[in-house]
């Protein structure tokens, strides 16, 4: 499901506030005008799951 998505975020439980703010703030630098349309609606992703008999 994560294959066509273009900017993921990833938080570890461990991450000091400081990391955490950092990453944001290193996303909020590089995201695209595109946003979100690399991620898919819910609708989308029930589709996604069910034609892979995943739901």
């Amino acid at each position: 499901m994560w294959r066509g998505m273009k900017s993921v975020m990833v938080f570890d439980p461990k991450d000091s506030q400081a990391e955490t703010e950092r990453k944001w703030v290193e996303w909020n630098q590089h995201k695209s005008a595109v946003q979100d349309k690399a991620v898919p609606s819910a609708e989308e992703t029930r589709k996604y799951l069910q034609e892979r008999g995943l739901a």
